[in-house]
């Protein structure tokens, strides 16, 4: 498998002849792909750079569920303690990148972080704890990681604000929320440091959707809260995966379905709506069951608009809709392509999990259109 990736150590261009006899030699060769090979690959920190390679090849990408993957999840757990942070870093980076929901290498990672998480900073703390959330996965010693977890992120808070935030959204996808980190977060002094910094904006978007589901999820929170005049929108259009994907999509053949089912005018097609969640269709449901053409729901009844957040709180949103809920329901209809899901399973990957949960907590209903159902369906009429 090493062989297959001798362009990227090399330098070889992917469409060099021996570049071509060595894939296909690899793929030869996978059905035999044992433990040993694995060791090779791991035998110096000098294959870092092929270890990259691998994970990064189009054969990988094609068998990323073959045994290089078994053999790996064996293996790891029995030499972890003599991996550096940066080789479990980069193994931690591809199982998230390959939504890879292998729990014996995920569980790996969150043993060697409960082991050398005080001698880690935050950055790299970061890239270990993002397959979690990804995968929607919390580790079988999450009881004991958290917690430890969270007294670092007290002591370290100022010193890597990016990184901080974003281990605090890890956390709030698996549904944890530190709340003394919280304090820290939002407090006037980690406000101003943040806004003097080149990162600002990211952030303070971060902070925006982390505010957001402390209204919506953690409502025992009492502490400090992110001053609406910093509030922004988390995502202002669609997901970067899901534009380049965009091609592999079925929500064009939903779209075309919808339209002529109901009509254009009686549904939104990519509407962002608070905290900067994108839908790909918004549609609206009286009492009867009859979808609304837009011009018949009233506007005081429509999902506040994206491009003013801070001009209501979520939580006078809430109360809005479930007023509005005695006659109108905001049905959200949800495409979830291939790559929403963790790699070979039904189990959404936890960004798009988290975006389900609040969108239900502020009163919509979703319905869920996986493509394993599309998959199946054969031309407009089916669909």
């Amino acid at each position: 498998l090493t062989c297959a990736c001798a362009r990227s150590p090399a330098g070889l261009p992917g469409e060099s002849p021996l570049v071509r006899v060595l894939e296909d030699e690899s793929r030869s060769r996978l059905g035999r792909f044992n433990q040993k090979d694995v060791s090779m690959v791991f035998s110096s920190e000098a294959n870092n750079k092929a270890l990259e390679a691998i994970f990064s090849s189009q054969l990988f990408y094609e068998n990323r569920q073959e045994r290089f993957i078994r053999s790996m999840a064996e293996w790891l757990p029995r030499k972890a303690e003599n991996l550096t942070p940066y080789t479990m870093a980069l193994i931690a980076k591809y199982v998230a990148r390959h939504r890879l929901r292998e729990p014996r290498l995920l569980d790996t990672i969150a043993n060697f972080l409960l082991k050398r998480g005080e001698q880690l900073d935050s950055k790299v703390i970061q890239k270990l704890v993002f397959p979690f959330s990804r995968m929607n996965y919390r580790p079988s010693n999450h009881g004991e990681l958290f917690p430890k977890l969270e007294a670092i992120l007290e002591q370290k808070a100022g010193s890597s604000p990016l990184a901080t935030v974003n281990i605090l959204m890890s956390m709030f996808q698996l549904s944890h929320f530190p709340q003394t980190v919280l304090h820290q977060v939002f407090s006037p002094g980690f406000i101003t440091n943040v806004m003097s910094s080149p990162y600002a904006l990211i952030v303070r978007r971060y902070l925006s959707l982390l505010d957001a589901a402390v209204e919506l999820e953690f409502r025992e929170y009492s502490g400090p809260r992110l001053d609406p005049r910093y509030r922004v929108l988390m995502f202002e259009h669609a997901l970067t995966a899901d534009e380049a994907n965009r091609k592999y999509s079925y929500k064009g053949l939903v779209a075309e379905a919808l339209r002529q089912l109901v009509g254009e005018e009686c549904y939104r097609q990519d509407e962002v709506l608070p905290p900067g969640y994108c839908t790909d269709f918004l549609l609206w449901i009286n009492r009867s069951g009859t979808v609304l053409p837009l011009s018949r729901v009233p506007a005081a009844s429509r999902a506040p608009p994206a491009t003013s957040p801070v001009t209501m709180s979520l939580r006078s949103s809430v109360l809005a809709l479930a007023s509005d809920l005695q006659d109108f329901a905001p049905v959200v209809l949800s495409v979830n392509d291939k790559w929403h899901y963790c790699q070979n399973s039904d189990i959404l990957v936890g960004s798009r999990a988290m975006r389900d949960r609040h969108l239900r907590l502020l009163g919509y209903c979703l319905v869920q259109l996986p493509y394993t159902e599309l998959e199946k369906v054969s031309g407009i009429e089916e669909a």
